[in-house]
């Protein structure tokens, strides 16, 4: 009996939330041509907004790394939405992805210093 066909993939990434801030004061539109308008927004929302873009920018590249096996994304077609009840979802923009059936589930954690996300893609 071979392998098991392969079902599930994997991403996780984390960053120091000071980088994200050092761009915001430097590069303000470079910071606002990463994110989606609804992310920024968001972020906006909370007491500290760096922190939560650098969660947010994990978690993207998170989803881009789960899903790179399978298809071929920029981190411009990835939107991390938040469910009603607060965890974190992925809109993916991106005609490929629609034809296919995907399971995505995020997890963002940060620390004073870091954030870090964890993406489970689960092929159904």
């Amino acid at each position: 009996m071979g392998p098991l066909p392969l079902t599930m993939f994997v991403g996780t990434d984390i960053e120091n939330i000071s980088r994200l801030q050092n761009l915001l004061v430097r590069k303000p539109h470079l910071v606002k041509k990463i994110f989606f308008e609804s992310e920024w927004a968001y972020a906006l929302t909370k007491a500290n907004p760096a922190s939560t873009l650098t969660g947010i920018w994990c978690a993207k590249e998170a989803v881009l790394k789960a899903l790179n096996p399978i298809l071929t994304l920029s981190i411009n077609e990835i939107e991390i939405v938040y469910h009603l009840k607060g965890h974190p979802l992925a809109n993916i923009h991106n005609a490929q992805y629609v034809l296919n059936s995907y399971h995505i589930s995020i997890s963002i954690s940060h620390s004073k210093e870091c954030a870090t996300a964890v993406c489970v893609v689960e092929i159904t």
